[in-house]
């Protein structure tokens, strides 16, 4: 890869061991190409575990949703907050 940005990163000696026992597992040509090719895996990951669930029509939170996708909404106290985490909780389970 020859175009591109560049990203420079201090790293502890074990990992940088670590990626070159990568690199040499996987015959990658550089430290470089085998911190890229991780790094996107990485990031793949993240950001397909982090995907959103889609809120239907009489889920417990719909309304809360649809006036946040038209406005700001008001932070919400903790305990409320916790409240409808443990009332979405026990909607998936039962």
């Amino acid at each position: 890869m020859s175009g591109g940005s560049f990203l420079n990163i201090k790293a502890p000696k074990d990992l940088l061991n670590r990626l070159d026992d990568y690199r040499l597992a996987t015959r990658k040509p550089s430290r470089a190409e085998a911190a890229r090719e991780l790094l996107d895996r990485a990031l793949k990951a993240f950001f397909e575990a982090s995907r959103t669930e889609p809120v239907q029509p009489g889920d417990p939170d719909y309304a809360l949703v649809r006036a946040r996708r038209r406005q700001p909404a008001d932070a919400f106290p903790i305990r409320e907050i916790e409240a409808r985490l443990a009332r979405l909780k026990r909607a998936r389970a039962g």
